[in-house]
């Protein structure tokens, strides 16, 4: 079993490398076409790592989810928007993010890129929200940094993992510490953040209730 998954990767990490640095190029277009289809890109984040290292598949993975932000985005606002509205209306946790949105702007989907919402579909819904292309693109870019880093980096160390498994190196201490260290670290940050971004939608959805019911004692 794990010697057929070590020649499967194995097969694969041969035909992307073959394509030369297009095989990065490659491998980001597979990115867009899943978020798309609102697939989960996590393990492909890792396999990223695990086929091209480090630098080469954060480069795959920061072109191919940005590429596919920008795709979402602008499907939802200008070709599908009638059809991802219907889609989102019974969604309670969209409208609140919708609220926070037209507060914050693009502080929000930066906050939110953190927090454990599919990436297709919360890139569908934005396009609904009264944030614009360019903030809401470079809010995303810049905030998919650490996570895409940590997937690849598990993905590259993960490499030694899999020849471990099957039988073809030893792991020493310091790269299993190394990597439960960086599990546990990664996590905490992201529960942390998490816990900002739900704060500041709460924030939001309060003022938006709030601010109707004073409307009326305002003077003219």
């Amino acid at each position: 079993m794990l010697s057929a998954l070590s020649e499967y990767f194995l097969h694969w990490e041969t035909f992307f490398h073959g394509l030369g640095f297009f095989g990065v190029i490659a491998f980001a277009l597979c990115l867009v076409g899943l978020q798309i289809f609102c697939l989960p890109l996590a393990p492909f984040g890792i396999m990223a790592g695990l086929f091209f290292g480090v630098t080469n598949g954060l480069i795959a993975v920061e072109l191919g989810t940005g590429l596919g932000a920008a795709i979402n985005f602008l499907l939802s606002r200008y070709f599908v928007r009638e059809r991802v509205a219907r889609w989102l209306s019974g969604h309670e946790k969209f409208q609140l993010i919708d609220a926070a949105i037209g507060r914050e702007g693009w502080k929000i989907v930066m906050l939110l890129r953190f927090c454990p919402i599919p990436f297709g579909l919360a890139n569908y819904s934005y396009g609904l929200t009264a944030v614009g292309f360019v903030p809401y693109l470079l809010a995303t870019v810049f905030a998919i940094i650490p996570p895409n880093f940590f997937f690849v980096w598990f993905g590259a160390t993960s490499h030694d993992a899999l020849a471990v498994v099957t039988g073809g190196a030893k792991a020493t201490p310091g790269q299993a510490a190394f990597t439960v260290v960086g599990l546990i670290a990664f996590f905490i940050v992201l529960s942390y953040i998490a816990k900002i971004a739900r704060a500041a939608i709460a924030r939001g959805d309060r003022a938006a209730v709030v601010e109707p019911a004073l409307a009326p004692n305002e003077k003219p």
